[in-house]
């Protein structure tokens, strides 16, 4: 009995000797690269306002697997879609790829992205221009990024989203194909993969201030107020509140009010080594106490040390040689 589904059959390429072409499971992308390519883009349609999308090149690493994949660079291609043909101006993608190279040797062509979020018949060639070009003998990563309301134009928070390719139909070294004079260019079926944004702690608290900023009308967010100590009483507050949030999550699960998700139980118990019902709040402030005590006094003995080794360093410089052999 034939089916009617379409099977995609990872394709077989050749690599070089130590290296691996394994599918990657997982992009990562960094949050600087992030702001990066939301910024060309603005700056890119402002100055061709008719461009129905924006495409360029990812660069990052490889993991040595070629499981995972990190960007860390991106940069525009400029390209044109006139009447069913794309042209992508091929010397400019090899230039400043070159000069990307230059400071930072690690970097390499992991594939492209685009501002268009639907795969249409372009998609395929701006694939195959990446597959068979700077990314072989790897598959390419496809990364859209959506900042724009399709119905109402307005700007929304970016929607990221990675794809890897299988190639679909007869392949272009095909009898047939030759024989039926076909062109087999751009044929592929796309396949989504997990991606994930990292940022440091800086980076968090720096985008937490501009978001707070961007509340108000001036775009100013006054810092001069904020000490150490606001600052670790705001995050504590901030901890205290998620708490709140999922201790009344899950004594909701627990009654069948709601029903529970089980990545959130995995989560609680593989970041959880006791239970949180049998800490008693007297015996964790006397251990809390104690752990303080005893840092303070490891901070001490430390700085009575350093005063000991600068004293009798200095001490030294007072007698020489011959003193010491005379005495």
């Amino acid at each position: 009995m034939s089916s009617p589904a379409l099977h995609i059959v990872k394709p077989n390429i050749v690599v070089p000797l130590g290296s691996s072409a394994d599918t990657p499971i997982k992009v990562t992308i960094e949050s600087s690269t992030l702001l990066q390519l939301i910024e060309t883009i603005y700056e890119n349609n402002d100055s061709t306002p008719t461009q129905t999308r924006t495409v360029g090149t990812l660069l990052g690493t490889r993991s040595d697997d070629g499981s995972n994949i990190e960007v860390k660079e991106c940069y525009i291609v400029p390209h044109k879609e006139e009447d069913e043909e794309l042209t992508i101006e091929e010397a400019f993608h090899i230039s400043a790829f070159h000069l990307y190279k230059r400071a930072n040797q690690e970097l390499q062509v992991i594939g492209w992205f685009s501002t268009s979020p639907e795969l249409d018949a372009y998609t395929g060639l701006f694939h195959e221009f990446y597959a068979k070009g700077s990314c072989a003998p790897y598959q390419p990563v496809l990364l859209t990024l959506q900042y724009r309301d399709n119905d109402s134009g307005e700007i929304i928070s970016p929607i990221v989203k990675t794809y890897i390719s299988s190639p679909v139909g007869l392949p272009p070294n095909s009898g047939i194909v030759r024989k039926l004079n076909l062109e087999k260019i751009g044929s592929y079926a796309f396949v989504p993969i997990p991606n994930e944004v990292t940022y440091s702690k800086n980076e968090l608290t720096t985008l937490k201030y501009l978001s707070e900023a961007s509340k108000k009308e001036d775009r100013s967010f006054d810092l001069k107020g904020l000490d150490e100590l606001k600052q670790m009483s705001s995050t504590v507050n901030q901890i205290s509140d998620l708490i709140k949030i999922l201790q009344d999550y899950t004594e909701r699960a627990a009654k069948g009010e709601i029903e529970g998700d089980n990545r959130i139980g995995q989560l609680l118990l593989s970041n959880l080594n006791y239970k949180l019902s049998e800490v008693d709040v007297d015996d964790f402030k006397k251990d809390f106490e104690t752990h303080v005590n005893d840092t303070m006094l490891l901070q001490y003995l430390a700085s009575c040390i350093k005063q000991q080794l600068d004293l009798s360093a200095k001490l030294t410089n007072f007698i020489t040689p011959e003193d010491a052999v005379a005495d």
